[in-house]
């Protein structure tokens, strides 16, 4: 009867890790909500995949982008994922899983309500804690940080700002449709760092396991087949 008992205990299947995944719902095609508040998109398919992978249940906690570093570093959840580009900056803070999209030259864009703006002179509205917003602080321009991409946007159809800029990805897709007043006025190249997943400097164990199911991913093909359903052009916020 011990015997049997034991043998029972062993093959009873362990309670399912739960991996906690931290995003902002407002970056289409990488991640966004539908109208009843499901998340979906390249990246949340990737977040699922990972996790099937790792046979762990996923639970996505959707913050606001300009505090979500400060969110994983408090232990609300495990790891980011949300187009995040793997930026110098941010890698003083967290550390990012192996780069999985991207990198290399990217574009941007600005735009606007007419077509002959010139962003050297413009107020350009921005989402903060972002490659672009990196970029244009950088460079000297007159910026207007906004807490979200639509905000951004917002900000140019109330005249608070002359030109909004970010990924043209995400940007096209607003003004195709919630944004139909506006147009891309003009692109620009700029270095953009490879897409990858932020943890917490302390939590090397579970990263070492999300490179693997990474570089598995990326070896099979898995991730070319998920980025060819939400974009043909890539870049990385």
């Amino acid at each position: 009867m011990i015997r049997a008992l034991a043998l029972v205990l062993l093959a009873a299947p362990a309670t399912a890790e739960t991996l906690r995944i931290g995003t902002e719902a407002g970056f289409a095609p990488y991640i966004m909500a539908t109208g009843s508040g499901e998340l979906m998109g390249f990246d949340k398919d990737m977040g699922d995949e990972i996790c099937a992978r790792l046979r762990a249940d996923c639970e996505w906690v959707t913050v606001q982008w300009d505090g979500i570093i400060d969110g994983l570093l408090v232990g609300d959840y495990d790891m980011i994922i949300g187009g995040m580009a793997a930026s110098a900056a941010r890698a003083q803070r967290v550390d990012f899983s192996r780069g999985y999209l991207g990198g290399g030259a990217g574009a941007s864009a600005f735009v606007g309500l007419r077509d002959d703006i010139d962003p050297s002179g413009a107020r350009i509205a921005v989402q903060a804690a972002t490659v672009y917003s990196e970029h244009l602080i950088g460079s000297g321009n007159d910026v207007m940080l906004v807490r979200t991409g639509q905000d951004a946007l917002d900000a140019v159809r109330s005249g608070a700002a002359t030109l909004a800029f970010g990924s043209p990805t995400y940007l096209e897709r607003m003004l195709l449709t919630t944004y139909r007043d506006l147009r891309v006025v003009s692109t620009i190249d700029m270095p953009v760092d490879p897409t990858a997943i932020a943890f917490r400097p302390d939590d090397d164990a579970l990263r070492a396991r999300v490179d693997l199911v990474l570089t598995g991913m990326l070896s099979d093909g898995t991730i070319n087949d998920i980025a060819a359903v939400w974009f043909p052009a890539r870049d990385d916020t």
